[in-house]
């Protein structure tokens, strides 16, 4: 019995750019599950898919306001959002030059 296990969709939609986080240690490659450990999502959460859980599963202020993953960067600057305005559906601050907001990121590393 084979089962592939992947991230929800509706997750990622829920999110500043979710469904187009670059994995912290692989280039040009895709996080697909942003609050989980594993890659493709499922199993247990990281930290911040623990916080984004407290937030009803919802993009809020105080979601985009925290940072997570003790990096020194919100979890709005990382997801494109650092301004803390973005709704869903709509296009983010910043689309590119993303980090995860559930790993810590070296300092000096960050992309924008």
């Amino acid at each position: 019995f084979i089962c592939a296990c992947n991230g929800f969709k509706h997750f990622q939609l829920e999110i500043p750019n979710g469904d187009n986080v670059e994995h912290p240690c692989k280039p040009n490659t895709q996080w697909m599950g942003v609050g989980h450990l594993q890659e493709q999502g499922g199993g247990p959460r990281n930290v911040f898919g623990e916080a984004f859980d407290q937030a009803g599963k919802k993009w809020t202020k105080a979601l985009c306001q925290m940072d997570s993953d003790g990096d020194g960067q919100t979890n709005g600057a990382e997801l494109g959002d650092p301004n803390c305005v973005w709704t869903k559906g709509a296009t983010p601050f910043r689309t590119t030059a993303l980090t995860h907001p559930g790993f810590k990121t070296p300092a000096g590393s960050f992309k924008y």
